[in-house]
């Protein structure tokens, strides 16, 4: 099942959907990891080239934070094929700003974070959703919204993990959504700059459908 293809999230959207553009994956020394402070990437930032040649991808990223909350380091790690849209992903991401990661201690430190960004041109007025619905006789209970999960797959494009990022205020719906995303969900094999295997990430919330008539 590979929907993400073609269902790709402009880049601009991507704050708004998950509450910043980026997740993240703590270092193994940081209990809490860093957090994004603001967006650095808009819808402008689209490479002309590559707009003009219709160019549309993800570009999965590591950065690597230092304990001021400043990007050290960016590697793309599932490259969009297009050099343009990766190049312009790492330059406008090594301007962020992050709380640092934080340890155990509270103290800050030196973390890892991992995103994809969606490069893409929908129609005018058009914005892709990227959503799961999962059909429900009723709305669980607890249930106020959908599931915001964040995935990572590995070098063959199969789902590696499922991390809740926001709940739908369900457990029982929380957990279903990451069951059934392990079950189906697969991208076409990431691979970085220079075609060497690598891992990708995905953003993709996951919505309860109501079947029931009455």
């Amino acid at each position: 099942m590979e929907w993400f293809e073609t269902a790709s999230i402009i880049a601009a959207s991507l704050s708004a959907l998950a509450g910043d553009i980026l997740a993240w994956e703590a270092s193994p020394a940081s209990a809490v990891p860093p957090k994004m402070i603001s967006s650095p990437i808009k819808f402008e930032d689209y490479p002309q080239q590559a707009l003009r040649n219709r160019q549309e991808g993800y570009v999965s990223i590591e950065l690597k934070v230092s304990v001021n909350g400043a990007p050290l380091s960016c590697q793309v790690t599932e490259s969009a094929g297009h050099s343009a849209l990766d190049e312009v992903t790492c330059r406008r991401l090594m301007k962020a700003r992050f709380e640092p990661a934080r340890g155990p201690d509270g103290v800050a430190v030196a973390g890892n974070f991992h995103t994809a960004v969606g490069w893409s041109m929908p129609a005018p007025g058009v914005v892709p959703d990227s959503r799961v619905f999962v059909p429900v006789a009723a709305l669980p209970n607890g249930y106020v919204q959908p599931t915001s999960t964040f995935l990572s797959f590995d070098a063959d494009g199969f789902l590696a993990t499922c991390e809740i990022k926001a709940t739908s205020g369900s457990e029982a719906f929380d957990k279903i959504a990451c069951a059934l995303l392990r079950k189906q969900m697969k991208i076409t094999p990431p691979h970085a700059i220079g075609n060497a295997p690598a891992a990708g990430y995905r953003y993709v919330p996951v919505a309860a459908l109501p079947t029931s008539k009455r």
